[in-house]
């Protein structure tokens, strides 16, 4: 991971930390403690997504396909069960919960998408000058 996309996360992450102590400050009522921890796991889900799916890029096309899949699809169902375990053990806090957790989602998920097409721009430019 090249040292431009990890500030580019870092910056994500504690945006989506500072959006959630906004909502302490603003909406006490509204405010769980699990906001932060939102913004935290989508960082780390998003930053291991990314190493992953570039990582295979440098292998053939149809392993790289099959990664990108394959990492999406898992990601996907650890977000399901992420947002099911915690629905099950916090019923009362379910609507601010799922909420949350589908901001941090769309933020991660438009941020991961935009960044991938980014590196392989990159990656397209450098073969072509190279070849």
């Amino acid at each position: 991971m090249s040292r431009r996309y990890i500030i580019s996360l870092l910056a994500m992450t504690l945006a989506l930390v500072l959006l959630s102590f906004i909502v302490m400050f603003i909406s006490p009522d509204k405010w769980l403690m699990a906001m932060p921890f939102i913004a935290l796991y989508f960082g780390i889900v998003t930053g291991l997504q990314h190493w992953l799916v570039t990582k295979a890029m440098f292998r053939s096309p149809k392993a790289f396909v099959q990664q990108f899949l394959g990492t999406t699809v898992g990601v996907l169902f650890l977000h399901l069960a992420v947002m099911a375990i915690y629905l099950l053990t916090h019923p009362g806090n379910a609507k601010i919960f799922t909420i949350a957790f589908l901001i941090g989602f769309v933020v991660s998920w438009v941020f991961e998408t935009l960044a991938i097409l980014m590196f392989i721009k990159k990656e397209k430019k450098k073969r072509e000058q190279n070849g």
